[in-house]
């Protein structure tokens, strides 16, 4: 008995919660388990010395909700937050830190629930964790981001086995223009005729070395000697006449070589003066004095002797003897040296004096025709080259007739004349039936070899494989294919789409202006059209190679030095127009057909091949079939054009790291290393909402769901039924019983707290009411009884008796003593 009544006293200062003490919320029959949970849990967190039945604290379960963080465990902490559910209350904030705290406690994030924890480890370790995951988790993004930003792709290959379309197919001749036409314009026989003098030349300086320092050894000795010669102007070499009565001969000077007798260079005696020279070879030639010495004639000693120069190449020699002797044609070789009455300046445009290259020399002179026949009308250039009727002889794809005049398509190229395209209209889609050459498209072209001009090296055909809306190109994209033999050409297909921006520069309507290949746009022609419109603008003429785009515009004049001086300038300082890639914008087309040809050859016609009545139609020859099969062999080429196999590659690109990759490993790398979710981050934008609502209105409030269940909690805050924050225990409350700050919260205890618990009471028992007030609260908890099913504070009681007979193991005894303390708090 005396043990009860200790327990009474030690255990009167707690007050069990009626119906309204949590936080004046009702609860609901649907939140039985929550209560019966949350009261063991406060009771078991308050009372822990079980053993004993022994407890220092006295702790009301309303007053966990709001007790201080210093005295709360941190697992208290977080179940009484993140497990709470306070429906229709409100919360309001009165510092920024307290909406951190508040975050903190109920965010879905990990690690950010510990940053908020009172003890050392669980605040500042784990901030130190969370700081070095979030800059980990930085770095991951930015690299991720790099990733992304750099729009790489990936090439996806596939085979697709069904016929392709037949590309267009454009053949020229090697040689451009025929020799026997060309004749007729003088100043296309005028820069033959410079080339034939620059070939003599390379032959006499082949035949007649100029002595060099290592042959000095030799003793080579040169002689100045008179010649009777034909000089057409006193500024040209001059011929040697070995008929010395001729009336038309002059007297020129000319090199004689003592030991040979060869006779190089000659020229009038007018161009020839006496002058002192100071560096002579032993050789006997000197350096002109008028002219500045080289390295080698510095180093050497100055000797002043008697010697005769000639102003036009500056060739000067020794004059050793007081007499020039008269040189004696009968005994020595003449070295025949073309005549020209070209003038020199045209001569020095078309560029050949420099050169000592046969091949250079012809490369050159092709220049100049280009240039030459460019400056000629449309339809002149036109009747220069070849015609259809005499270019293809037979004609036949897959293994049916051609209309000459339907399938092909004059295309004039300003290096091989008169070109011819098959299948030009891309309206019109042709298919092989099957593979091999036997199907595709079979030419027979006539060359005519009698007709080439002098210029031209080889003998046979260019063919260039493209698409129908495409600009061929023969000068560099083309395949020769030689007379007297079948070239087999076997195609492969592959349809190349490429991405556009941002992945890469792709358009397939993509024009640049002034562009001067019509619509057949390609990334050559563009370059090529940025290249002539600066030559354009640098030079005033445009380069004869390229079309010009405008009737009004010139091409360069090939006898004009000045203007093939610039151009060939303006070309050697950017390097030709493949190196404008950084000042021309040219972008690569999004769809483009590639052709791979593989080349194959047999000699035609074979030797019983009957060509039957072809030879007399084509030349004026017998109808021997020997003499026949030799003209084909010389002049004709015989074409096959065909696909190896009816199927095509498709080479698509596609983007190596899309939006989804970078969404995914963005999530992935969130998860990893600081533990958010797409909820967290509304969450944290939550919370920046709210920081800034503070900041503009001061006092943000959490949901608040109804009202009058509003103002009911207001009701029951102003009652202030909660307990000081100062946790007494029965001992500390009688020793100190003169402490005012004790006494006064007794007196609070006992003069506030019973009359709101009877009044509680009075509510749930239906019992009448003294004024308005009370009857107003019992028409709200009615109203809400109705329609909420308030639980009964028996049940509430059941559940408090059952919490606490599982901390002290007596729910007969201590429960009741709980009780009766309970009641009688009036009284004492």
């Amino acid at each position: 008995m005396k043990n009860d009544e200790e327990r009474n006293k030690k255990f009167h200062y707690l007050q069990i919660p009626k119906l309204t003490d949590h936080l004046g919320e009702y609860t609901y029959e649907n939140d039985h388990n929550y209560l019966k949970e949350k009261l063991s849990n406060s009771i078991e967190s308050t009372y822990r010395d079980t053993t004993n039945n022994t407890f220092q604290h006295l702790i009301p379960p309303s007053f966990l909700l709001n007790v201080p963080e210093s005295l709360k465990s941190p697992t208290s902490i977080r179940r009484s937050i993140r497990s709470s559910r306070f429906e229709g209350s409100s919360i309001e904030y009165t510092s920024i830190s307290q909406i951190l705290r508040d975050f903190c406690a109920r965010t879905s994030s990990h690690g950010i629930p510990f940053v908020g924890s009172s003890s050392f480890f669980g605040r500042y370790v784990w901030l130190f964790f969370f700081v070095v995951a979030s800059l980990l988790f930085a770095f991951q993004t930015y690299w991720t981001l790099s990733e992304y930003f750099q729009y790489r792709t990936i090439i996806e290959m596939q085979l697709k086995f069904e016929p392709a379309p037949f590309p267009a197919a454009t053949i020229c001749n090697l040689n451009a223009f025929k020799a026997s036409k060309l004749r007729q314009f003088e100043e296309i026989e005028q820069g033959f005729a410079i080339w034939e003098k620059a070939m003599n030349q390379i032959d006499s300086m082949k035949n007649n070395p100029q002595p060099i320092p290592v042959r000095k050894k030799r003793h080579v000795l040169y002689n100045p000697v008179y010649v009777r010669c034909v000089c057409n102007t006193p500024e040209d070499q001059c011929v040697p006449q070995r008929n010395p009565l001729d009336i038309n001969t002059t007297v020129c000077l000319c090199y004689e070589e003592a030991n040979t007798g060869d006779i190089w260079p000659c020229y009038p005696t007018t161009v020839w003066s006496q002058k002192t020279c100071y560096h002579c070879s032993s050789s006997q030639t000197c350096d002109d004095p008028d002219r500045p010495p080289n390295i080698t004639t510095l180093l050497t000693e100055a000797e002043e002797v008697q010697c005769i120069c000639q102003s036009i190449s500056h060739h000067c020699i020794k004059k050793t003897q007081s007499e020039i002797s008269w040189w004696n044609p009968n005994n020595y070789t003449i070295y025949p040296i073309t005549t020209t009455t070209t003038p020199p300046e045209v001569e020095e445009a078309f560029g050949l004096n420099e050169l000592k290259d046969r091949g250079a020399i012809t490369t050159k002179t092709k220049e100049n025709l280009i240039f030459l026949v460019a400056a000629m009308p449309l339809e002149v250039r036109k009747e220069l080259s070849y015609t259809l009727d005499e270019f293809v002889l037979r004609c036949s794809f897959n293994s049916e007739d051609c209309d000459l005049n339907r399938d092909f398509q004059l295309h004039m190229d300003p290096e091989y004349g008169n070109c011819y395209t098959f299948n030009f209209n891309d309206s019109v889609e042709l298919k092989n039936s099957r593979a091999g050459p036997m199907y595709g498209l079979r030419l027979l072209l006539n060359v005519a070899q009698k007709d080439y001009m002098p210029t031209t090296e080889a003998a046979g055909v260019r063919l260039v494989v493209h698409e129908q809306d495409q600009e061929p190109f023969p000068d560099t994209f083309g395949y020769s294919a030689p007379t007297g033999f079948v070239s087999s050409f076997g195609l492969k297909t592959k349809v190349l789409q490429r991405l556009d921006a941002p992945y890469g520069l792709c358009s397939d309507t993509f024009r640049p202006e002034g562009y001067i290949y019509a619509e057949h746009y390609s990334p050559e022609g563009c370059y090529r059209n940025c290249f002539q419109h600066k030559i354009l603008q640098h030079c005033g003429c445009g380069d004869p190679r390229f079309p010009l785009g405008n009737d009004t515009l010139k091409p360069c004049d090939a006898r004009n030095y000045k203007q093939r001086s610039c151009l060939t300038n303006f070309t050697n300082s950017i390097g030709g127009f493949h190196h404008l890639q950084e000042e021309c914008h040219c972008v690569q087309p999004c769809t483009e057909y590639a052709f791979e040809t593989a080349y194959s050859a047999a000699a035609w016609p074979a030797i019983n091949f009957n060509i039957g009545a072809d030879c007399p139609a084509v030349i004026d020859i017998t109808n021997d079939s020997k003499a026949c099969a030799e003209y084909y062999r010389l002049n004709t080429a015989y074409i096959e054009i065909y696909y190896e196999q009816l199927n095509f590659e498709t080479l698509k690109e596609t983007a190596g790291y899309t939006l989804v990759n970078l969404f995914s490993d963005f999530g992935g790398n969130i998860g990893l290393w600081i533990g958010f979710s797409v909820i967290t981050v509304l969450e944290v934008v939550e919370l920046l909402c709210e920081i800034f609502y503070y900041a503009a209105y001061k006092k943000p409030t959490r949901f608040i769901k109804n009202k009058r269940r509003k103002d009911l909690h207001n009701k029951i805050q102003e009652s202030n039924l909660l307990p000081a924050p100062r946790i007494l225990s029965v001992e500390e409350r009688q020793n100190d019983k003169e402490c005012p700050v004790y006494r006064r919260r007794t007196t609070y205890l006992k003069g506030e707290k019973e009359p709101m618990v009877q009044k509680v009471n009075s509510i749930d028992k239906k019992e009448s009411f003294s004024d308005d007030n009370d009857k107003d609260e019992y028409s709200v908890i009615n109203k809400l009884k109705g329609k909420r099913n308030i639980v009964k504070l028996n049940s509430i009681e059941s559940i408090k008796e059952e919490s606490y007979s599982k901390l002290t193991g007596d729910k007969s005894d201590s429960y009741k003593s709980l009780k009766t303390d309970s009641s009688s708090l009036s009284s004492s």
